[in-house]
Parts: C-alpha cells; sequence; structure tokens
C-alpha cells in the first residue's frame, strides 16, 4: 500500500479546516458573512494559505456545502438496511433523512431560505454540482419504489417523478422544524408524513407479511 505523505496529509487536514470554519459561519451568519480573512481566523490559517486550496470565496463555499451535501447523504443511507423489504427501506430512508436535516439545521435553515447557489444554471456550474447530491438521493428513493412495483407492494406509479415529490415532501417535513413552525417532535413529524405516503403508494391488499 503506498504510504501517504506528510504534505499530503497536511494538505487535507487544511482543506478540512477551511471547510468545516466556513460552513460554522455559513450556519451562524449566512453567506455574506463569508470572506477570507474570517475563515483564515477561524480555521487558524494565514490569509495567503487560503489560496494555495481555494481560488477565491465563492469557490470555497459550493466546494463547503458539497462537502455537507455528501456527508448528509452518506449519513442518512447507514440508517437504510438493504435486507428490508422495500416499505421499511422507504420508512428507514424518510426518518433518516428528516433527522439527519434536524441534525444540521442551523446551516440548513440558511440554504433553504437563500437559493442563490441554485441560480446559476450553467453547465458545470455550482447549481448542477449540489444538484447531483440530490440526483443521487432520488435515485435511492427510485430503486425502493420499482423494487415495491414489481412485488405489488406498491402501487404502480412512475418511479421517477414520485422519487421527487417524497423527497420534496421529506424537506418540506423537516423545513417546517428548521424554521420552528412545526409543533410536534421530530419522530411525530416523521411518522405522519409515513401514514401520508402509505396512504399514497401500499397496495392494501399486499400490506401484510410482505412488507
Amino acid at each position: 500500500m503506498a504510504r501517504i505523505s506528510r504534505s499530503a496529509i497536511l494538505q487535507d487536514y487544511r482543506t478540512r479546516s477551511l471547510l468545516e470554519s466556513t460552513r460554522k459561519i455559513i450556519a451562524a451568519h449566512g453567506f455574506d458573512a463569508v470572506t477570507m480573512d474570517r475563515v483564515a481566523e477561524q480555521a487558524g490559517i494565514a490569509k495567503g494559505g487560503i489560496y494555495l486550496y481555494f481560488r477565491n470565496k465563492h469557490e470555497l463555499i459550493v466546494s463547503a456545502i458539497e462537502e455537507i451535501a455528501s456527508e448528509m447523504l452518506r449519513e442518512i443511507e447507514t440508517r437504510v438496511d438493504p435486507k428490508t423489504a422495500p416499505w421499511q427501506r422507504l420508512c428507514q430512508l424518510v426518518s433518516g433523512q428528516i433527522e439527519v436535516m434536524e441534525q444540521h439545521r442551523d446551516l440548513l435553515r440558511t440554504l433553504l431560505l437563500d437559493r442563490r447557489l441554485l441560480l446559476d444554471r450553467a453547465r458545470g456550474g455550482p447549481s448542477r454540482r449540489l444538484l447531483k447530491y440530490r440526483e443521487r438521493h432520488e435515485l435511492h428513493i427510485r430503486n425502493i419504489l420499482e423494487e415495491g412495483i414489481r412485488r405489488k407492494i406498491f402501487h404502480p406509479v412512475d418511479p421517477a417523478p414520485v422519487a421527487f415529490y417524497i423527497n420534496e415532501m421529506t424537506i418540506s417535513t423537516a423545513q417546517r422544524r428548521v424554521l420552528g413552525l412545526a409543533p410536534s417532535s421530530q419522530k411525530a413529524e416523521a411518522q405522519g408524513l409515513i401514514r401520508f405516503l402509505a396512504l399514497l403508494l401500499r397496495d392494501r391488499h399486499n400490506a401484510g407479511p410482505k412488507r
């Protein structure tokens, strides 16, 4: 196995420090509060050192959001047991997504209220870089739906748009809590959404042992 050099370890450490500092500033104060001086001070790195890793503030912000998006997907996926049946996996995924969003609520409050990063529609631009994480998540939902339809657990539906709708409903459920608009607990909110999805998706004639 190739040995990792000391410089590579240092570079990884500094990059992660810069991204984590950027995320903390965004969560606490919003995008406009991110400056190279502020990030450098938070990370304990000289301002000039940032430019060894990121060309400008915009690249730093997008990279920080990409990092958290990737991390959140990993956290959600660890909550889904691939050995369980489609309905159980869908419930695990929805509950896991709400739980993970709750854990990152300070950062998500800024992202949900300030959508400027999604305004750039250029090929390969920030919006496309960030949307790939959403697409990966919705593909996971779609695969569960397709298996459930094959096994006649779910009603026949077009899985691609339905995966989008389920993701949107889950995001909206989490958003109510992030914005302080949900009176009930996180668990109760997740269970309410799951009951609603059951009414929409479950084939009642096959709702017994084959769950």
